[in-house]
């Protein structure tokens, strides 16, 4: 049962690392892993606090607190608080599949285990025997030490570290997956390079804009800066705005139209055309650009290379090595363009070498926490001492 809740205890911590992080590390793009984390489902608003509750902390919350009720020392409270926290979470497990199978119409297979997992805890506990729930606990090591390498208490703990602190070191310590080739292609030698889809309409877009051009300006002649187009369908002013942006890019006005399509309240053809003329653009080879299939064709080439390296969400920005999903806080994108011009992002430790190193921990917490066996009885006087 305890081994359980440490795994359950792992994949949350995996999960909540996915909804955290500005690029996903095991959520595959495209997989129900992501379609659920995209959905907006995986968080619980909190109104009075104006914030969002990522489901996996509910998780990680919820599963150590039941292994802390599986390691109290009276046998009873440790039955009773244990069964009514496994209880609990199988009701939420059941709940968030059902609404992964009727309400998304995907599975998240790290959800499913997790969910799983809980079911598997709650329907171990109930199977368990008055002896079981009675096995040795910390006060009993006490009183024999020699049975125990280590107190139980503290070998559960440090498997629940573990299982915690893998997934969650994993991001920071692997090796940069390689950049697509289609999108290394815009990269230049000796500079810091960044590469941006973006949707005009989109509002985490529009608020990177004018931090990007921030930073950027703090690395005067080292940033070498594409913004390509990706423009949802559900915004329905979005694609006339990056049409708009290609035509005036044909001019060398790519920048200052980029920054009226960004702040504009409206992107009606009128407030383009607008914007057109206050930048000095030829208005007739601009109307006409506008209207050319071209245009469009450029728009979903460029479309095209976040499609194919796996679209996870706008906007995504590749700065040197790394690839940032979202308007992620400003101190993300300037660790980003530091590493960039080191250099670095590319080393990191494999996986096959940094999960057996967490299991060879975890291999080893088990040893020294393993069940000795009953200690020797103290030996008896002589029989023939005695009367």
């Amino acid at each position: 049962m305890r081994a359980l809740l440490v795994f359950a205890l792992g994949v949350s911590a995996a999960l909540l690392v996915d909804y955290s992080a500005s690029s996903p590390a095991f959520c595959a793009a495209g997989s129900g892993c992501d379609t659920v984390r995209r959905s907006g489902l995986g968080y619980i608003p909190i109104p009075p606090l104006q914030v969002y509750l990522p489901v996996p902390l509910l998780g990680l919350f919820g599963f150590g607190l039941t292994l802390v009720a599986t390691l109290l020392t009276d046998w009873r409270r440790r039955r009773q608080w244990s069964l009514a926290l496994l209880a609990a979470g199988a009701f939420l497990a059941l709940g968030f599949i059902v609404v992964q199978a009727l309400v998304i119409g995907e599975f998240c297979s790290l959800c499913m285990l997790v969910d799983s997992t809980a079911l598997g805890a709650c329907a171990v506990a109930g199977g368990l025997s008055k002896t079981a729930w009675q096995a040795t606990t910390d006060e009993e090591t006490s009183r024999d030490p020699r049975r125990y390498a280590l107190p139980p208490t503290t070998t559960w703990a440090v498997l629940a570290g573990l299982g915690i602190a893998g997934p969650y070191f994993w991001p920071a310590l692997r090796p940069a997956p390689p950049v697509p080739p289609k999108v290394a292609a815009f990269y230049k030698a000796g500079k810091i390079n960044v590469v941006e889809f973006a949707d005009f309409e989109c509002p985490f877009c529009r608020r990177l804009h004018t931090q990007l051009k921030t930073i950027i300006r703090d690395y005067p002649d080292k940033v070498h800066f594409v913004r390509l187009h990706m423009p949802l369908e559900r915004h329905e002013r979005a694609r006339p705005a990056a049409r708009a942006a290609v035509c005036a890019t044909h001019q060398g006005h790519e920048e200052s139209m980029a920054d009226f399509l960004f702040a504009a309240e409206k992107l009606d053809d009128k407030a383009i055309l607008e914007a057109a003329q206050r930048q000095s653009l030829d208005l007739r080879a601009f109307k006409s650009c506008l209207k050319d299939p071209a245009t469009d064709r450029i728009i979903d080439e460029q479309s095209a290379i976040l499609r194919e390296a796996g679209f996870q969400g706008l906007p995504t920005t590749y700065v040197g090595a790394l690839k940032i999903i979202g308007a992620q806080p400003e101190e993300a994108f300037r660790d980003a363009f530091d590493q960039a011009a080191r250099g670095e992002g590319t080393s990191g430790i494999p996986g096959w070498l940094y999960w057996p190193i967490v299991l060879l921990g975890a291999g080893a917490t088990l040893w020294f926490g393993r069940f000795k066996g009953a200690s020797s009885s103290p030996s008896t006087p002589n029989s023939t001492a005695a009367t």
